[in-house]
């Protein structure tokens, strides 16, 4: 079975010596059934069993070859046996501390932010501009430029829009006139359907793309048309679409996600999403102001957070000859403190509405900038969206937030008329002023 016909017996001897050279007698169960191998050969083997076995013991070994009964096939399932064992791999491989330390630090898409393998989320409220932040992130990746004050490592980015498809074109027109030059070619954009919980989706999807690729899902919500988000059932298959679609391509997939009708509770849908994420980003938004901040991060620290605005860009004529635009962000010079508490839900209302009434009522002066509110034109704004019940309750309502608002420092007052404040009141009074602009002058072309 083991050697070629027609060799001598101290040939095939020699032959077995050279092959049990290879399997120590190192157990009594090799012993026995090495022992049934060679005893199938008669007596051609016994001497070269004897010597094989003397480091087991020669008494023991005696005893094995006399009550073993020959079996030609044992020695080469022996063989195939210890040959399998040598060359399986090991499935779990424990680590010592001083290997946990030798292995190199965890790579970084974003630093601090997003890791260059995972799963991720950008979520925040509808009009949050979780998009034009997640465009902006895409190009800095591609070109491996800052991202905020975060560095970045370059790689190649999917942006799958599925929401607001249109809108694509003018967020790249408007990020390409802003910074003077094209966003890099590594930033592909895919306007076709895509199912997360298709199978065969995720295989094609994954298909095209290249080692290590970013794949920003705009929004999950779109990805599993049909589904529950509050569904544990379903959203186990939207996380293993998208965790199946980070291993096919060993890369990062970022999913833009809302939050639900209360936004103090995160992350909308079942809560084994954002257990299943090695990062997340939330995206708030007061009036014209915004920020983001860092949830969850794999090799970051949770609650960095930056405050950015939307600048308006013009990106040329529509289809009726008048101007069009679109808006990239801005990151703002001073970040929000991480100490500010969050706005209280009448606070909130009162700087909202203070922001929507600006935007119609606000007065600018003949160089085009914001002066200011007047009182009673935010007061009407507030009343009616307050859920008080009745006359009374709103004007307590809005007089404990209005002087709430000044007594924080975001907002400031001069004989009733109502400003912003802070290190963001600039670009706030700026964006808003553009607003108003437009309305004055198509009051004076109609006067």
């Amino acid at each position: 079975m083991f050697f070629e016909n027609g060799a001598s017996p101290h040939e095939l001897q020699e032959q077995m010596r050279s092959v049990l050279a290879l399997l120590p007698p190192k157990t009594a169960e090799d012993v026995r059934i090495v022992a049934a191998g060679l005893k199938a050969q008669a007596d051609l083997y016994e001497a070269v069993f004897l010597e094989w076995v003397k480091p087991y013991g020669r008494v023991k070994a005696r005893k094995h070859w006399a009550i073993a009964k020959p079996d030609p096939d044992a020695l080469t399932d022996l063989f195939e046996m210890k040959v399998e064992a040598a060359t399986r791999r090991d499935r779990f491989k424990p680590r010592t501390a001083a290997e946990l330390e030798a292995m190199p630090m965890q790579r970084y898409r974003i630093k601090g932010v997003f890791p260059a393998e995972g799963l991720a989320a950008v979520y925040g409220p509808s009009g949050s501009a979780k998009s034009f932040l997640c465009t902006a992130a895409a190009a800095a990746i591609a070109e491996g430029s800052p991202f905020f004050d975060h560095a970045t490592t370059r790689a190649s980015v999917l942006y799958v829009a599925l929401e607001g498809e249109g809108g694509y074109r003018g967020r790249v027109i408007a990020w390409q006139r802003h910074h003077g030059r094209t966003i890099p070619a590594e930033v592909r954009f895919l306007l076709d359907p895509f199912r997360l919980t298709e199978p065969q989706d995720v295989s094609d999807l994954a298909a095209i793309c290249p080692p290590g690729v970013v794949i920003f899902i705009d929004t999950l919500n779109r990805a599993a048309p049909g589904t529950d988000e509050n569904s544990s059932k379903d959203m186990g298959a939207i996380i293993e679409g998208a965790k199946t679609l980070q291993r096919l391509t060993a890369g990062l997939v970022v999913l833009v996600a809302h939050t639900g009708k209360d936004t103090t509770k995160g992350l909308r849908g079942h809560s084994s999403l954002i257990a299943a994420l090695d990062a997340a980003i939330f995206v708030d938004r007061n009036g014209v102001a915004r920020t983001w901040r860092v949830e969850k991060a794999k090799d970051g620290e949770d609650g960095q957070e930056h405050g950015f605005h939307l600048k308006s860009i013009s990106i040329g004529t529509d289809g009726d000859g008048e101007d069009a635009t679109s808006a990239i962000v801005i990151a703002d010079d001073m970040p929000t403190p991480q100490t500010a508490k969050p706005l209280s839900a009448s606070r909130k209302l009162a700087l909202d509405t203070f922001h929507e009434a600006a935007h119609t009522a606000g007065i600018i002066d003949n160089d085009g900038a914001f002066v200011g509110l007047p009182l009673p034109a935010w007061r009407t704004a507030f009343y009616r969206k307050s859920p008080a019940e009745n006359e009374d309750a709103k004007r307590k309502a809005f007089n404990r937030a209005r002087c709430e608002l000044v007594e924080q420092g975001m907002l400031a007052a001069d004989n009733d008329v109502y400003r912003l404040a802070g290190d963001r009141a600039a670009a706030g009074h700026a964006f808003i002023a553009a607003a108003i602009l437009p309305q004055r002058d198509m009051s004076r072309t109609l006067a």
